[in-house]
């Protein structure tokens, strides 16, 4: 049996309390360009059990890795992606993490589906609106069961395009426990293998022991996001990433492992890895 395989089969276990990785955007800095093939092999070398892509359409209609909504982070242009042909995005300088142009630029979902056949799940994350073509790519390369689809609890177009596709996984994400009582009613519809909680503070009823017990008790997995991306964002109930490093992973990890956490969403897959093996929540 395949690693990616022993994952998929995970998510349906619910006896089983190891915590896996999943990996934001790939293992990505300086010239290895996130959301891109070599960024997500990286991140499996490094422990990471999933890899978290975000995918957006050109003008002629090509999927590529792709996370924001312009094009100025990446390209220094304020367009859209869907823009430009991909032939035209092609020959644009893409700048890395230390703002040269880089060697190398973004990819098709098909090279990057390519790279990854049966070697890990992929969580496919910012493509709500590109879903039919997305799921089309993964139904020709015949990797539709390596796949996670997640969205937004109130995304009702995204709602509706799951009620239709019991082949594919989900797991909707929420922001207040309010929403909870929706995920009981789309886990009936779709299969939901996991909820991504997104605590704001160790306070937030989205962090209650209850809460992660209620989501267990419906055969469902806690996705909880360590990452450490602006001040103004906040994952993690506050013990995330930068928590953890600073502090030892258990300031932060390891204050999500004991909660309950079943999937760490993380930008150092290594760390996170290294640390879950210590505590024995890792094989």
């Amino acid at each position: 049996m395949k690693d990616w395989e022993k994952t998929r089969k995970w998510l349906f276990d619910m006896e089983d309390r190891e915590i896996k990785i999943a990996s934001h955007r790939g293992k990505f800095s300086s010239s290895v360009i996130e959301n891109t093939s070599l960024a997500f092999l990286t991140a499996i070398g490094e422990g990471a059990d999933m890899v978290e892509m975000d995918l957006d359409l050109t003008r002629d209609g090509i999927l590529t890795g792709h996370h924001d909504g312009t094009m100025k982070r990446l390209f220094a242009i304020d367009g859209k992606i869907g823009d430009y042909t991909w032939e035209e995005i092609r020959q644009m300088p893409l700048y890395n993490y230390v703002g040269e142009v880089n060697v190398t630029g973004l990819e098709t979902f098909e090279e990057i589906l390519n790279s990854l056949k049966g070697k890990t799940i992929l969580v496919l994350d910012k493509c709500w609106d590109q879903w039919d073509f997305v799921y089309e790519a993964l139904e020709k390369s015949g990797m539709v069961e390596q796949a996670i689809f997640k969205f937004p609890i109130k995304n009702q177009r995204a709602i509706e395009w799951a009620s239709g596709h019991g082949d594919c996984m989900f797991i909707p994400m929420v922001k207040a426990a309010e929403y909870l009582k929706d995920v009981d009613i789309l886990r009936k519809k779709m299969l939901v293998v996991a909820v991504e909680t997104v605590p704001q503070s160790p306070e937030d009823s989205l962090f209650a022991d209850e809460t992660f017990a209620w989501i267990r008790e419906r055969h469902m997995k806690v996705w909880c996001n360590s990452l450490s991306l602006a001040r103004r964002l906040v994952y993690g109930a506050g013990y995330d990433d930068l928590k953890s490093l600073t502090g030892g992973g258990a300031a932060g990890w390891g204050v999500l492992a004991a909660k309950g956490v079943d999937i760490i969403q993380t930008d150092w897959p290594a760390e996170v890895d290294a640390f879950l093996r210590i505590i024995h929540r890792r094989e």
